[in-house]
């Protein structure tokens, strides 16, 4: 495993910054591995908990620093503390600073699952304290926002008035590149089922965004599958599940059965670029 940057800094939690030798910030993005307490729970014959560690740990035995590990929400898929103490157990044995971020299942429980859609129970959940909500991270001449989209109780997602507020601040002050990351879409997928609960104050962000060139790219989880785009000039990234995937363009909810696991590097340059790409996992485990 290649050599990590500030030693000191592995232990804290949440990070605050993060510098490295070579002006350049290489971060792994892992998003919606949809956990459950026991580990042999599948999903459309995706093992949950093992394809999750499998992405973790062939990410890390790449050629590559990584820097930083971003969760970008829908961590488990009940809830439950003590998956989330699994989950930052396995995170903290890497020695790698770790930041984690909500997503909708992590502050609903979607109960009876074997119903239709719109007969099933959706019960409102606290997130964990772990999940940062308004959180910065200085990377090198970056900074890295955190965002909270969850809505307790709702798949769907919402900045909200308070994390505008508080992002609003954070820009007017910040004059070095940005990347915002938050686990709802932001843009349009072409998908109705899955548009249906993408965030729902997007039009009121991206006005916002429009009034600071800072910002060059957003980041996000939530539709399990690999996306890339543009907005206002800034790229706009999603990313594959840990577990299963979802089939792109279809107006009902479908499953991609061709699409294996993956997980997104990207590398925050010196000189302010990024660049990015998905890896898929080589051996998805059933």
């Amino acid at each position: 495993m290649p050599n990590r940057s500030d030693s000191d800094l592995k232990r804290q939690y949440p990070p605050t910054a993060i510098h490295t030798a070579d002006g350049n910030i290489n971060i792994l993005q892992l998003t919606d591995p949809h956990l459950y307490w026991d580990t042999t729970t599948s999903t459309a014959g995706i093992n949950n908990h093992q394809n999750f560690v499998a992405c973790l740990n062939q990410a890390l035995n790449e050629d590559r620093r990584c820097d930083l590990i971003l969760l970008t929400g829908d961590l488990v898929n009940e809830v439950n503390t003590q998956i989330y103490d699994r989950i930052f157990e396995l995170l903290q044995q890497t020695g790698i600073p770790h930041a984690c971020i909500a997503g909708n299942h992590d502050v609903t429980d979607e109960l009876n699952t074997h119903l239709a859609f719109e007969q099933r129970q959706f019960v409102a959940h606290t997130a964990d304290p772990r999940l940062l909500s308004r959180h910065s991270i200085q990377l090198n001449n970056w900074e890295l926002l955190l965002l909270d989209s969850s809505v307790p109780g709702k798949i769907y997602g919402a900045v909200g008035n308070k994390n505008l507020q508080w992002l609003r601040q954070k820009l007017a002050n910040c004059h070095n590149p940005v990347m915002i990351a938050m686990h709802h879409h932001l843009l349009p997928m072409h998908s109705a089922w899955i548009d249906a609960h993408i965030t729902q104050d997007a039009s009121d962000f991206w006005a916002l965004i429009k009034q600071f060139p800072q910002v060059k790219a957003v980041l996000s989880g939530h539709v399990h599958q690999d996306y890339e785009s543009s907005q206002s000039g800034v790229n706009v990234y999603t990313t594959p599940s840990t577990c299963y995937q979802f089939k792109p363009n279809e107006d009902d909810f479908a499953l991609d059965p061709d699409a294996s696991p993956g997980y997104r590097w990207l590398t925050l340059t010196i000189e302010g670029e990024i660049n990015s790409w998905v890896t898929r996992l080589t051996k998805p485990t059933n």
